[in-house]
């Protein structure tokens, strides 16, 4: 349960932390998208503005650089006029009237007037063609089509999302560390009330056993003096009910205690079941219940053969308590794949699909009269799910429509 809690934690605690970094990469990632665009948009302006030049001492300011700049101290370093790789078309009448291609070698005459060519009828602005972004600036019947290649931009937003991917990658992998010292930090509470619960549990068990002894022998004694009567009866009774709570108390508060080492072992589990389950059969019959048994032969496991078991014994003696008059009871073992699966299958009267849920808990009753008729204390379920849990199994119980129910248990 406390592997499980911190396990819990953790998952919270790196998911939280690692959404915190992808959101910080993705917003320094898009801040970095919308800052490289707008330099190209104010490029393009000073472009058109200057008659299509660059000035000497160009430089430009996006809303971050003005922001940090100031309170840094630090001036962003002037950019020269060749450092932005661009061509214009300038046309009268739709003819052209200068081409510039200076600033990009790449772009001769005829190319940068095919492409002024491609935007002429589009709407006067800013838009994208292939790698470049340009702007198309219309004054009476002269145009004006400035073209900046932002390749080299994509090159390095390229970068910046592998190189911030990868440090966010390193960073989460690094988180793992303190969170799982953490983990162990914030259970430490937990874990030392749990154990004081466990250590009173067991204390109060070994308490309660001599006046539980005393009690039935005394009772003993007045039956022989005295003769069976109606009252001695019921403290008989109540004694026996009440050393068996007692030792299935301290045997649940021993099945929470992982560090335990216990004998485990390769056994044949088909074997340990049908005795176990067989020794159930006279007890279903005078109960009229139909029990059947469908066990494949020699399934080997590794486990605790006495805990599996009284595992067996659980189910089959919780079947045969709720189960209806003529109920139908089948106990069922086989592989499926690599793994091992037992069926407990029973018709009761009625069984509330809400109150599955609840069905492992400690002792939870559905039905509290009937508990009490049938001599149930309520944790046989819940000791069986620590047996199954501590051989690293899984147990669910689900219902059959309302008339049935049952438990599935895979090893």
């Amino acid at each position: 349960m406390l592997k499980k809690l911190q396990h819990k934690f953790m998952i919270i605690a790196f998911f939280a932390l690692a959404s915190l970094i992808a959101v910080q990469m993705v917003a320094v990632n898009a801040v970095s998208i919308y800052q490289r665009d707008a330099d190209l948009k104010k490029t393009l302006l000073i472009i058109a503005e200057n008659n299509g030049r660059l000035p000497d001492g160009f430089r430009t300011h996006d809303f971050l650089e003005d922001f940090v700049h100031p309170i840094i101290g630090y001036e962003p370093i002037e950019k020269p006029p060749y450092s932005e790789r661009y061509f214009y078309v300038k046309l009268k009448n739709n003819l052209v009237e200068d081409i510039y291609t200076a600033n990009n070698p790449t772009v001769n005459n005829e190319k940068a007037y095919r492409y002024a060519s491609s935007v002429l009828g589009s709407d006067e602005g800013f838009g994208y063609m292939g790698n470049y972004m340009y702007l198309n600036q219309k004054k009476g019947d002269h145009s004006l089509i400035v073209f900046i290649d932002f390749q080299k931009e994509v090159d390095e937003a390229i970068t910046l999302a592998s190189v911030s991917l990868f440090v966010g990658f390193v960073t989460t992998i690094f988180i793992l560390i303190p969170v799982h010292w953490l983990s162990k930090w914030a259970i430490k509470p937990i874990e030392a009330n749990m154990q004081k619960q466990k250590q009173f549990i067991t204390d109060a068990g070994h308490e309660l056993k001599t006046p539980l002894a005393i009690i039935s022998a005394n009772t003993e004694v007045l039956e022989l003096c005295e003769g069976e009567n109606e009252w001695l009866t019921s403290i008989k009774n109540q004694t026996v009910r009440m050393d068996g709570l007692v030792k299935n108390l301290v045997t649940l508060a021993k099945a929470d205690e992982s560090k335990i080492r216990r004998q485990t072992a390769k056994f044949n589990l088909s074997k340990a079941v049908s005795e176990t389950a067989e020794g159930f059969e006279t007890a279903a019959k005078l109960a009229n219940r139909n029990f059947a048994i469908n066990v494949t032969e020699n399934i080997y496991y590794r486990g605790e053969e006495s805990e599996l078991r009284q595992l067996i014994s659980i189910l089959c003696d919780n079947a045969i308590k709720y189960s209806d008059e003529q109920g139908i009871i089948s106990l069922n073992l086989y592989k499926s794949g690599k793994s091992i699966i037992i069926d407990m299958y029973n018709t009761c009267e009625y069984v509330d699909p809400e109150s599955v849920k609840s069905i492992f808990d400690r002792f939870y009753r559905a039905d509290q009269s009937r508990s009490r008729e049938t001599g149930g204390y309520g944790i046989g379920l819940s000791i069986a799910k620590a047996i199954v849990e501590r051989h690293r199994g899984k147990i669910r119980a689900f219902t059959n429509g309302t008339t049935a129910i049952t438990f599935k248990i895979v090893l």
